[in-house]
């Protein structure tokens, strides 16, 4: 992704935030569920550190690698 393509979906990010509509960031915890909920008509998608835990197995507490091999 080119520094045009990040500056545009910034943008547009930044337009949900003033509305005009609540704008709603569901937690997707995996792949599959951020998929889902692209697919459910979401227009972004956030993550929780819990979430992703939670879903191998694991406590939350921020230790998990951002290479873990179920992500």
């Amino acid at each position: 992704m080119d520094s045009r393509d990040q500056r545009a979906q910034g943008e547009t990010f930044h337009s949900l935030h003033a509305g005009p509509g609540l704008l709603l960031l569901p937690n997707a915890w995996d792949p599959g569920s951020a998929v889902f909920m692209e697919r459910a008509g979401f227009p972004a998608i956030a993550t929780t550190s819990s979430g992703i835990a939670f879903a191998q197995g694991r406590p939350d507490g921020e230790r998990i690698g951002r290479l873990s091999p179920t992500l």
